[in-house]
């Protein structure tokens, strides 16, 4: 932001913003102003009321009280149309695509352009939009796919070619690289400071605070659903940004206690599954966390899909605890004792139109029925809410509040929880701390160091390559559906997982 933009008048003035929700203030008095030509980031922990607040920017969420201004004027929406009208354009957290219509019938959606003679629509302007905004992001991806059949990264990059397709004055991003890989990430930091450079007013939601301090202008801090402070990136700190957000010093995110290793839990010979995975060795120990590296579609989603049952192996064999696993279906795994976390929590993991109870009692139902009709016991289900709520400090109203209501990072703890209840020796983790801010990370480390100190044995799959290198004992890399790196001890480097994923080996060290 230069001089001009940072003298220059708010484009978006929001003042005294409340909101009420059944039995929860999620914001209270809170103030911002975004101007011409800024990168505004929000940060804060989870129920911070980070999303709330894009909600209502948004449209879709109303407030109580308190007052918003765009270009001078009043600004209230009631929907989201209103929003989209008045040139703000959300990318929200979580992905709100159709599943079998194009990319480019999910990116022009509700403003489908129609042929002049035939009012029929208009497929070829709509391709062609697609593709000048993919050049835009420097990616490429068909618009004639269908979305369901696209990774979650490419997912990802058309909600956000929707949001751009839009236009307006002021763009949301709500932790928009939470799915990416290292180079789109890359690409994505190059549009928002384009958009800066049209003068656009960006407003950026992340928990990855490097990315803050590469793009963002300025940071406003929430917590508990208060403005805590608005600070200039060039006059802050990360340290300073932490504090604030977490009312507390963080001396370490990614802290791996070291464990004794015990008896391998989990083995796997020869497995060849799904589309990408062949012909992989592997073994899980208990007490170890065994991270698994890679780029996106490495064969990291079918390896785990395996373990869980998901899917059937082609050919090979995987043991647990010294007997042959071949489950046939994810409740054969649970049986078995494998806890498993998915990377997609909307499509995959919450059921939202359920309680955080009924959420998180899914994976022991049959360990919650009791008496001769083998009914769920109300009490059971409460003792298990109280267990992993406590445990794991989701922050919700009750047992009884919808899931669907609960922040991003809450309803990752409610999955976590539900993976954690059946109590198994292995814990899959797929993504674990996606979308989750930085006291939550250090929460959830601390609890995977506590199962890993009990005996469990954890497999973690994770794009950050902090998370992967700081809390995992051992690495293996895959690239092409293959182990192609196995690090260890002084391997274990940021530059040797890079290197396997995408050369096949580790970095030669000079003698």
């Amino acid at each position: 932001m230069d001089g001009a933009t940072a003298k220059s008048s708010p484009l978006l003035e929001v003042v005294g913003l409340t909101v009420d929700f059944p039995g929860v203030r999620a914001l209270d008095g809170v103030h911002l102003d975004v101007r011409p030509g800024e990168v505004h980031a929000i940060v804060g922990e989870n129920g911070a009321g980070k999303s709330t607040l894009l909600k209502v920017l948004g449209g879709v969420n109303t407030p109580s009280a308190g007052s918003l201004t765009l270009g001078g004027e009043p600004f209230r929406p009631h929907r989201p149309h209103d929003a989209i009208a008045a040139g703000i354009a959300v990318i929200y957290q979580e992905f709100n695509l159709f599943p079998d219509l194009s990319v480019a019938e999910n990116v022009y959606v509700g403003r489908e352009p129609h042929g002049r003679l035939t009012r029929g629509l208009d497929y070829a302007r709509m391709r062609r939009g697609c593709r000048e905004i993919f050049d835009v992001l420097g990616v490429r991806i068909d618009p004639d796919a269908r979305v369901r059949d696209l990774a979650v990264s490419e997912q990802q990059l058309v909600e956000i070619a929707k949001a751009l397709s839009v236009g307006g004055r002021v763009i949301v991003m709500d932790e928009p690289t939470a799915a990416l890989a290292r180079t789109e990430v890359r690409r994505l930091l190059d549009v928002v400071r384009r958009l800066r450079q049209e003068g656009k007013a960006v407003i950026y939601v992340s928990h990855h605070l490097e990315e803050v301090f590469e793009v963002a202008d300025r940071a406003t801090v929430l917590r508990d659903g208060r403005h805590v402070a608005t600070e200039v990136i060039t006059e802050t700190t990360e340290d300073d940004l932490v504090r604030l957000m977490v009312g507390r010093d963080v001396e370490s995110v990614f802290h791996r206690e070291s464990t004794d290793e015990g008896a391998v839990v989990l083995a796997l010979d020869g497995v060849s599954a799904g589309r990408h995975l062949r012909d992989v060795d592997l073994e899980v120990r208990a007490g170890e966390v065994l991270g698994i590296g890679g780029v996106a579609g490495a064969g990291q989603t079918e390896l785990t899909q395996a373990v869980f049952g998901a899917i059937g192996l082609k050919s090979g064999g995987m043991r647990l605890d010294g007997h042959d696993h071949a489950p046939s279906s994810p409740r054969d795994a649970i049986a078995a004792g494998v806890g498993f976390l998915h990377e997609d929590r909307k499509a995959a993991g919450i059921l939202p139109d359920l309680s955080v109870l009924q959420n998180l009692g899914m994976s022991v139902l049959r360990r919650l029925r009791t008496g001769p009709l083998r009914l769920l016991s109300p009490a059971a289900e409460r003792g298990v809410y109280r267990e992993y709520s406590d445990r794991l400090r989701i922050k919700a109203s009750g047992a009884d509040q919808l899931i669907s209501q609960l922040s991003g990072g809450n309803q990752q703890k409610v999955l976590l929880g539900r993976a954690l209840a059946p109590g198994g020796r292995l814990l899959v983790l797929n993504e674990p701390t996606r979308g989750v801010d930085i006291g939550a990370k250090a929460e959830i480390h601390q609890l995977v160091n506590e199962l890993t100190a009990a005996g469990v044995a954890v497999l973690l799959v994770s794009s950050d390559l902090l998370e992967l290198l700081g809390m995992s004992d051992r690495i293996v890399v895959l690239a092409g559906g293959r182990v192609v790196g196995r690090l260890e001890g002084a391997d274990r480097t940021e530059e040797n997982v890079i290197a396997c994923a995408t050369m096949g080996r580790k970095i030669a060290v000079d003698a």
